[in-house]
């Protein structure tokens, strides 16, 4: 996530930032930049790139004029259309223009208000969970058959695959979480659902996003887990895996 603060007051720039920081860590949300602005000219001319990771926290009043954030709102909307806006001001009265300035502001935050920092801690949370939402619905999926229908699970939650001893038509699902599902198909027609999957061993089909570490003595794959998995690979296949991992 990245910060983005046009302030003029330093000691309420500095204040913005440990706040921000400290949310941050408690909500153990990765935070790339915090940047503070004195002017609009400076906000301005050092837009970041337009992501739904930027959060612009907007004073009203900058250099004495009290509508600054609001035009400055109105750029940062045209230019950045997924970014979060949240104003931060003295200007209660100001509260009804910035819907005439179209600015989609998440929130509208008095400097009078008790306790700013549980304000934003309330929205950055919730701008946290709208950015996984949305990287979740834009990330790789595969479709699968289990039991009498069918279901999507995304690539990130998928380790490995193996056969079901039981049923040659069968495999087992290893995923993320810990849960084992099985899912109709063989190993060799599920390597077919992807571009990242590796059969590794005859009895072992890998998600290659998920290796962390390839051990060549001992003829092991390691899948990136709390604690890590180990998954066998044949030599024969030992310089494909090596590919994907480099590549990866």
């Amino acid at each position: 996530m990245n910060f983005f603060i046009l302030e003029d007051q330093w000691i309420e720039q500095i204040n913005l930032e440990k706040v921000l920081n400290s949310i941050a860590k408690e909500q153990q949300i990765a935070v790339a930049t915090i940047k503070a602005y004195a002017t609009v000219d400076e906000l301005t001319a050092h837009l970041p790139a337009p992501s739904m990771d930027n959060v612009y926290l907007l004073g009203l009043e900058v250099a004495g004029d009290t509508k600054a954030g609001l035009k400055v709102s109105r750029l940062v909307r045209q230019y950045d259309p997924y970014a979060t806006i949240i104003f931060i001001t003295v200007h209660d009265e100001l509260l009804p223009a910035t819907y005439r300035y179209q600015a989609a502001a998440l929130d509208f935050i008095s400097k009078g208000t008790a306790n700013i920092t549980e304000r934003l801690r309330q929205d950055i949370v919730l701008v946290n969970q709208k950015i996984k939402q949305i990287k979740q619905l834009n990330q790789p999926t595969i479709l699968l058959k289990i039991g009498t229908g069918y279901t999507r699970i995304a690539l990130a939650d998928i380790l490995y695959f193996a056969p079901n001893p039981r049923n040659s038509h069968q495999s087992f699902l290893y995923l993320t979480n810990g849960q084992q599902v099985t899912v109709h198909g063989s190993l060799t027609s599920l390597e077919r659902g992807s571009q990242f999957f590796f059969r590794s061993h005859r009895h072992c089909l890998i998600n290659i996003t998920k290796v962390s570490q390839i051990n060549t003595h001992d003829h092991t794959v390691v899948l990136g887990l709390t604690p890590p998995h180990l998954s066998p690979f044949t030599a024969q296949n030992r310089g494909p895996a090596q590919s994907a991992r480099r590549g990866n």
